[in-house]
């Protein structure tokens, strides 16, 4: 490693910083996502993991029977996981060739009803993250953010009530203005007593400890590590990845190093792994974990769902070997993931792993 491609994430973990012991993936299959269609059991599920008591899981089944199908669909699936399996160019050639996937060129918008998902200015991107992974964890949120129904009457903490972040009546009538009032409530709340009792400069975005100590999907809670930067071999990145192919999308920060100056060799930026797609035919080489899949990556600063090779990911490169354009892209500008926020256990049970 050159001088110029140092992060200083790398020289934390090469000093020892960040190397505690990784938290155990999901358990496979508890975390599927259903098929959007409304289906009254599976939005009982749903919202019973995240928390919430038999009444508001009624009322939620009463709410979305009112609402049109791809209204629906925002709100069950606003990741758009459910994607049906052609786009994912399963029977690919082993070699994950991009013809036969998803194309990685383009991104394409996230909208949660009428407003595309955008972050509201330059230090929310982790707040951002935060409300889709919200969202994409419980349907109440996800409802509230769609149609401006709050179905758990202000007992959600993730529903903005007039005043609330300095949030107006007006605003709430919007979906944008609804996310972008989750937004300023999730920045105030990472913010505080992120440093000891003292708070983060709001103008440094969201850091990732307590990022992962106000992540909320469904009924996981968070921890974070940082990443390497080993390339395929890396394990922090690996987690990651199992964790999002078994349902539960991950927080990534992402930076570049000193080829580009001090200020970007930090964590920069966050997007949220939101999905890997499942194996394709199996492969003779099994050393090659994630060979011919898949992954799906949210970007706050444009809205957009970003398909690319988990391969190019693990690497941060294209098939030329330099930074790939769909990689930048997914993350934002930016060449490398430097830190993961990690699923560690469901809320209040025992597989926390600090």
């Amino acid at each position: 490693m050159i001088l110029a491609d140092l992060q200083l994430t790398r020289v934390l973990h090469a000093v020892g910083a960040g190397r505690r012991q990784l938290p155990p993936a999901p358990p496979s299959g508890r975390y599927v996502v259903p098929e959007p269609d409304g289906a009254a059991p599976a939005v009982r599920r749903l919202a019973r993991r995240a928390g919430h008591p038999e009444q508001v899981a009624d009322r939620l089944v009463d709410a979305l029977a009112t609402l049109r199908p791809w209204e629906r669909a925002h709100v069950l699936d606003p990741l758009r996981r459910a994607v049906p399996v052609r786009a994912w160019g399963l029977g690919a050639p082993a070699d994950g060739s991009p013809t036969t996937g998803p194309d990685a060129r383009f991104g394409e918008p996230l909208v949660l009803g009428s407003a595309r998902a955008v972050q509201v200015d330059g230090t929310t991107c982790g707040s951002a993250v935060l409300a889709v992974l919200a969202a994409a964890g419980d349907p109440v949120v996800g409802l509230w953010l769609v149609a401006g129904t709050d179905v758990s009457r202000g007992a959600s903490v993730h529903v903005v009530t007039e005043g609330e972040a300095d949030a107006t009546a007006r605003e709430l009538e919007t979906s944008s203005g609804r996310f972008a009032a989750l937004q300023r409530l999730l920045q105030a709340r990472t913010t505080h007593a992120a440093l000891g009792p003292l708070p983060w400069p709001t103008g440094l975005g969201t850091p990732p400890w307590t990022a992962a100590r106000d992540a909320r999907y469904a009924d996981v809670r968070y921890t974070h590590r940082i990443v390497p930067g080993d390339g395929a071999q890396d394990r922090v990145l690996a987690s990651a990845l199992r964790s999002a192919a078994a349902g539960v999308p991950v927080p990534l920060y992402t930076g570049g190093d000193l080829g580009t100056g001090w200020s970007t060799a930090v964590p920069r930026h966050v997007v949220l792994l939101a999905d890997v797609s499942v194996p394709p035919e199996p492969r003779k080489d099994a050393s090659a974990r994630f060979g011919g899949r898949w992954c799906s990556v949210y970007e706050p600063s444009t809205g957009t769902m970003h398909r690319l090779r988990v391969a190019d990911l693990l690497a941060g490169v294209g098939e030329d070997g330099e930074p790939g354009r769909g990689v930048r892209r997914a993350l934002g500008g930016w060449s490398h993931v430097t830190w993961a926020v990690l699923p560690a256990g469901r809320a209040g049970g025992s597989r926390r792993v600090g």
